[in-house]
Order: C-alpha cells, then structure tokens, then sequence
C-alpha cells in the first residue's frame, strides 16, 4: 500500500517536476551561455515553451500515451538539430528535462498503452529520436554508438521502473488473490460442514419425528381413554411442529452429504412398524456392494419410505433393488389419502447431489396411477457412466 501511495503521489508531481527543470534550464542557458541575454532569449523562449508544451501533452494523454512520446522526441530531436543555444546545452548535456522527459513518458507509454499499436508507434518514435541522435553526432564527428547510447539510458531507466512498477503490483495481485482463495476455502468449509449438519439432521431427526407423529396418530385412533388420546393428539401435534421447525432449520443450512443410514431391513420394518404396507424386493448380489454404494442405496430407501409416509400415508410401497451392471433402486408407491404433509424437496435434492457424485442417476416423478416413484441407479464396478446409460431409463411418468 505504501509503494502504491508513493507511486501515486509521485505521478501527480512529476509534470510539474518536469517543468520545473525546463524553466531551471532556460534561466541556465541566459546565465551561462556566451552573447547578450537580449540575443539568445527568443531562442531559449522558443525551446521552453516547446517543453512546457510536450509535458502539458504528456500529462494530460492519459488514452494517447504515444502523443506525449512523439512530443517528447520531436522537441528533443530538433534541439538535437537545431543550430540554437538549446544544441549547445544539448552537446554538453546541459539539458536536463531531455532525460527526464523521455524516462517519463517511456514509463508511461508502457505501463498505460491502450493497444499494441500504441506500443510500436511509440517504438518507431524512440527509434528515430535514436537516429537523429546517431546521425546528429557522426556530422559532428563525434562516436555515434556512444551518442546513441548516451541518449538511450532514459528510455531503459522508463523501462526499467515500469516493469518494476508491473512486478510489484503482479506481487501485490498474487498476494490478494491467495487471500480471496484462502477466505473462499474457509468459506467453502464451512459450508460443506452446514450442509453436513444440515444432512444429519435430516436423515436421523426428521426419520425419527416422522415415525413419532405416525405412531401417535395410530395411538389417538386406536385409544378409548380421554386422557390417552389427548396425549397422543398433543404428541402427534408437537411432532408436527418440531418437523416444521426442522424444515426452517434446513432451509437455513441446506444439504450436502448425509450419515450412514441403517440397514434397508431395519428400515422396511420400521415403517412397517409404523403402519406401512411394505414390499421388500432385494437381489442377492446386493450383499457383496461395496459400503460407499450401499450406503448411499439405503439412503434412497430411506428418503422414499419417509416421503411414502408424508405424503401417501396408507398406500403400498415397493421398494426394490437390483444389482447387474448397475444397482438399480426403485422406491415406488401408490395413490395416498387425503392427509399429506408439506415438503420442501431439500432431501431430494441432497439425494441427488449424492448420487451424481458417485457417477449415478437419480430421477422422481408420479406414476400413471396417481401414486410417486423414486428411481436411482448407481455404477456397480467398472460399468457406464450415468450419461452412458439416459437411454435405458423408462420415463416415470409412465410407470405402470
């Protein structure tokens, strides 16, 4: 921050440090230079508003850098040329504002060029300010690779504290891009690890509360006694609202990855427990899949029986796996009763964000009798990708 401070500053004040040195070196060519002052001032008024005029071009081009450059060299150039007072400072470098104009305005042209054809006009430029000075020195029989030289050291010390400048800044850039990227990681985590919370809660609370609302509606149904069924409706009511809250709370959080659920027997003869009619279908190969695909079946299993509870409560569930090439889950049910509770899709979704890691397919839809079906199929080993498999599917829309 200090160098870019610094930096700034600096570009504010090097137009008038540069005019500056113009007007420093017109008053020490009258006080130096030989004949009256009266004889030589047109000619050093001349020169001085020449560069007063190329540093007013300079500073304020900010989109035409290279019509700052062109000036610069123009009025260097014919100083160079020129048979005046300005040549005579010029061959004892007496001019100072030569220099610092050229770094000045090679800086410039480097660091704001607005196209590449900016960069090779100005380029051109310093290449015939570089001529003139050569050709200018062998016609005074003087070195021309020391003249050229000579006039070159501003225009590689431009160069020099551009890239530098670039350098800094590139530093500067890297730095705060490892910052955002480290803020973003952290934020990522934290994320991932709501989105656990959140998934967990799901899978367990929301199961568990499922279950107590059912069993205290069968109980409120089943009892004669006042005072029991007032309990079981009040059970049955605050597991109502606890589920409602839950889904506030989720909605907050949102879902990612989920626990190991149990078993897919344990979970059939909970529901069943529960007062679901469950059909249990399951291929005997399914005992030999690996656990991170097993988990993630009994996973499917249990968002279906749950969804099956809230929103079909009575109707007849399926629930089938296959195991071939791929693990084929089906949780289907049938048309439910009036009584359906709301939902908000997040463990759907969650379902499906599971699934598609592990290179599956996971789809839900109503069936042509009114009821629901949730499908997903996973890879088993080394076969077809999802993608490769979107033909097989039967839409399940059309599910008998």
């Amino acid at each position: 921050m200090t160098d870019v401070c610094t930096g700034g500053r600096l570009r504010r004040w090097l137009p008038f440090i540069t005019a500056a040195f113009a007007i420093l070196g017109a008053a020490f060519a009258l006080a130096v230079l030989p004949g009256p002052p009266t004889a030589i001032a047109p000619s050093i008024g001349v020169g001085l508003l020449a560069q007063l005029a190329a540093t007013v071009l300079v500073a304020r081009l900010p989109a035409h850098r290279h019509i700052g450059m062109a000036a610069v060299a123009v009025v260097a150039g014919v100083m160079q040329l020129a048979d005046s007072p300005w040549r005579t400072l010029m061959v004892e470098q007496g001019v100072i504002w030569v220099p610092l104009a050229l770094a000045w305005a090679t800086a410039l042209v480097v660091e704001d060029a607005r196209t590449p054809r900016q960069l090779r006009i100005s380029g051109a430029i310093l290449l015939g300010y570089l001529l003139v000075v050569g050709v200018r020195a062998t016609l005074d029989g003087d070195s021309a690779l020391a003249a050229v030289l000579s006039a070159a050291g501003p225009v590689l010390g431009g160069v020099s504290v551009s890239l530098s400048r670039r350098l800094r800044q590139a530093r500067r850039d890297r730095v705060a891009a490892l910052a955002r990227e480290r803020a973003a990681a952290i934020r990522e985590a934290r994320e991932q690890e709501r989105q656990k919370v959140a998934a967990e809660m799901h899978d367990t609370l929301g199961h568990v509360l499922t279950l107590l609302v059912l069993h205290a509606n069968a109980l409120a149904v089943t009892t004669t006694e006042g005072n029991a069924r007032q309990a079981a409706e009040q059970m049955s009511r605050l597991g109502t609202e606890g589920l409602a809250e839950l889904r506030q709370l989720l909605d907050l959080l949102g879902t990612s990855g989920h626990a190991p659920p149990p078993e897919v027997a344990e979970l059939v003869d909970e529901a069943r427990a529960a007062g679901q009619s469950v059909q249990l279908v399951v291929a005997e190969e399914f005992a030999a899949v690996p656990q991170s695909l097993a988990r993630t079946v009994r996973q499917v299993v249990r968002e279906g029986l749950t969804n099956a509870r809230k929103h079909a409560p009575g109707a007849e569930v399926l629930v089938e796996i296959e195991v071939a090439d791929t693990i084929d889950v089906l949780v289907r049910n049938g048309r439910g009763g009036p009584d359906s509770g709301p939902g908000n899709g997040i463990g759907l979704t969650g379902l499906r964000r599971r699934v598609a890691l592990l290179g599956g397919h996971c789809e839900h839809a109503p069936t042509c009798d009114g009821g629901y079906a949730l499908r997903a199929s996973l890879p088993a080993g080394d076969s077809p990708s999802a993608d490769e498999r979107d033909g097989t599917w039967t839409e399940l829309t059309h599910l008998p």
